[in-house]
C-alpha cells in the first residue's frame, strides 16, 4: 500500500497509534494545502476584482472538506475492522450525522442562531464523541488462524529427525 493508500484506502486494519498519527498527519496536510491554496487564490485573483476569489474559496473549502471526510471515513473503516466491528453498519451512521448537520442544521442556524445554534453545537459534539472509541478501544486479536502444532511429533511430520 502506497502513501496515498495509507490515507485514502479502505482495505486492511490499523491500530490505535496508527489511527492517531495518520489522522494528525492528514489534518496538518489538509491545513497546509488550504492555507497555500487560499494565499495563491487571494494573491493571484486580486480580491474584489471582476473574477473575484469568493467563489473559488468556496470550491476550495468544499473540496478540502470532502477530502477530509474521505480520509476520516477511510481511517475509521480500517480502525473499526481492527476493533472487530463491521464498518458497513457504523460508517453510514457517521455519514448521516454529517449530512444532517450540513443540509438541515447549518442552514437553520444561519436563519435563527439563538434558537438552533445550541442544537447544531450538540450535533457536532455527537459527531466528535463518536470518534473517541476509535482512539481508546483495544484491538481485537488477529483473526488469522494459528499454525498447527501437534502435541507430540509424529514420524510423518518429523521426517528430518526420523532418518
Amino acid at each position: 500500500m502506497g502513501v496515498f493508500g495509507e490515507f485514502l484506502g479502505f482495505d486492511g486494519r490499523i491500530n490505535r497509534l496508527g489511527y492517531l498519527w495518520r489522522s494528525i498527519v492528514a489534518g496538518i496536510a489538509i491545513a497546509v494545502v488550504a492555507v497555500g491554496a487560499a494565499v495563491v487564490l487571494v494573491v493571484g485573483l486580486q480580491p474584489r476584482s471582476i473574477t473575484g476569489d469568493e467563489g473559488w474559496l468556496q470550491w476550495l473549502t468544499t473540496g478540502l472538506a470532502l477530502l477530509g471526510l474521505w480520509i476520516g471515513l477511510a481511517l475509521a473503516t480500517r480502525r473499526l475492522r481492527d476493533i472487530g466491528l463491521e464498518p458497513a453498519h457504523i460508517v453510514p451512521i457517521w455519514v448521516a450525522l454529517w449530512v444532517v448537520n450540513k443540509v438541515l442544521l447549518a442552514p437553520m442556524t444561519d436563519l435563527w442562531p439563538q434558537r438552533y445554534g445550541p442544537v447544531e453545537a450538540g450535533w457536532i459534539a455527537l459527531q466528535w464523541i463518536a470518534v473517541i472509541p476509535l482512539l481508546f478501544w483495544p484491538s481485537r486479536a488477529s483473526s488469522a488462524p494459528a499454525a498447527y502444532e501437534p502435541a507430540a511429533p509424529t514420524q510423518y511430520l518429523d521426517w528430518r529427525g526420523g532418518a
